[in-house]
């Protein structure tokens, strides 16, 4: 029973979490965002998908899912930010020295596009924890908290691997604004095609 357990819930996180290796990567790359914004709000924003796929399992039968992936608009607008920064001409000195967010808002922004970017997750979280009892629902949950933090260290080892690593880096930040928009759409097209 536990190994079919785990075997589920590692291939539901894998099936369902593939995007975000790109996504980690590209924050990593980014020097605006220091490793520890990215593994907490990627932590945070992960949580918070469990918690709401876990109590809204009954909401989609009220909320369409057509609405909830209008939360594609987070990431676009973090994207459409980035690039009206990066065409700024705003020099590194003026920016400050983690650049244009706050203490705070750089694991916020991490978490706001997990969760954005987790319509998928709901999507499949859902139905499954509905289908468990109380231990499995504990055993998939802790099984996917210990697997965002195996796909934080492999987006962290991607960007700092010497093969791809110096040129993630160099264009990392430039690279983030696309990606972001581009997640944005896909999550808003999935709802409504």
């Amino acid at each position: 029973m536990e190994t079919a357990i785990i075997i589920t819930a590692v291939s539901a996180f894998i099936s369902t979490n593939l995007d975000d290796i790109f996504l980690l990567a590209a924050f990593f790359a980014n020097p605006e965002f220091k490793a520890k914004d990215v593994l907490l709000g990627q932590y945070l924003g992960f949580i918070i998908l469990l918690i709401v796929s876990s109590l809204t399992y009954f909401l989609q039968f009220i909320v369409p899912s057509q609405w909830i992936s209008l939360l594609g608009v987070i990431p676009i607008m973090i994207g459409v930010r980035g690039l009206i920064n990066l065409n700024s001409g705003t020099s590194d000195g003026e920016k400050g020295e983690f650049g244009y967010y706050k203490d705070g808002q750089r694991i916020l922004v991490v978490a706001l596009v997990t969760i954005a970017n987790g319509g998928d997750n709901l999507g499949v979280y859902m139905p499954l924890f509905a289908s468990m009892n109380s231990m499995g629902l504990f055993l998939t949950a802790s099984i996917f908290l210990i697997m965002v933090g195996a796909w934080c260290l492999f987006g962290f080892k991607l960007v700092n691997n010497q093969v791809l690593g110096g040129k993630i880096k160099d264009y990392g930040h430039q690279i983030l604004p696309f990606v972001m928009i581009i997640i944005g759409l896909v999550i808003i097209l999935k709802g409504w095609v």
